[in-house]
């Protein structure tokens, strides 16, 4: 078992290494830690690591990252920007744990009056754009990266657009059409539709806009469109 000082060592090693297999390494060996905290570190550690494994695990491929976020939304104690960056990694029942989080975090929810033209343009763009344009377009919109909004609109659940447009106080209308024109890219059975559109009345508004403002703080650092492609 390494001690201490020779498990930070390897950590520096692997952390400064940049092919892929070293990345993986050292994004499982951040994981272990933070769900094993040693009783000799210190507490005020755990932010540093967990800012590490955070910038490591955006350049892994999606199996590696499902395995990771599927070990580290179990474990309590993961700090919730770390689980947020997962979001779009983990199965439903995950999100909406992640998302109640949020809400606990943020109580008081902000009163943004919503824009009809600005929403009417979105809703142009994206009927008329293909997939790529669609997320540049409500990446602009949200004031996200692109790539995250990509992700947003490749959720077959549409999930995640509900809590992009409930945290931007989007009018109900707005996401409607938005969700339908997510499901003509992706058709499912009937029912599955009409879920869609009852879907935003599930998403708590304070816990959304909390998730939307992690999206839009880490808008730089977000990986390309088709990164997370499974």
């Amino acid at each position: 078992m390494f001690t201490a000082r020779e498990r930070l060592t390897n950590l520096v090693e692997l952390a400064s290494q940049s092919a892929p297999e070293k990345q993986r390494a050292l994004a499982t060996e951040l994981c272990d830690l933070l769900i094993e905290w040693p009783a000799d570190y210190s507490n005020a550690m755990r932010a540093p690591f967990s800012a590490l494994l955070e910038r490591v695990t955006r350049g892994l491929d999606r199996a590696t990252r499902r395995q990771l976020a599927t070990r580290l939304a179990a474990y309590a104690q993961t700090p919730l920007d770390l689980l947020n960056g997962f979001f779009f990694d983990l199965p439903l029942e995950s999100r909406n744990a992640i998302l109640a989080r949020n809400d606990e975090a943020n109580e008081t929810p902000g009163e943004i009056a919503s824009d009809a033209e600005a929403e009417s343009s979105l809703v142009d763009a994206l009927r008329n754009s293909d997939s790529v344009d669609a997320a540049i377009a409500l990446g602009e919109f949200l004031r996200i990266d692109s790539a995250t909004a990509g992700n947003i609109l490749d959720d077959r659940s549409s999930e995640a657009l509900a809590v992009a447009c409930k945290g931007a106080h989007l009018a109900r209308a707005t996401y409607s059409i938005m969700a339908l024109l997510a499901s003509e890219r992706a058709p499912d059975a009937l029912d599955a539709n009409y879920a869609r559109l009852g879907l935003l009345d599930s998403i708590p508004q304070a816990g959304a806009e909390r998730l939307l403002g992690y999206w839009r703080v880490h808008r730089e650092t977000a990986p390309e469109p088709g990164a997370r492609a499974a």
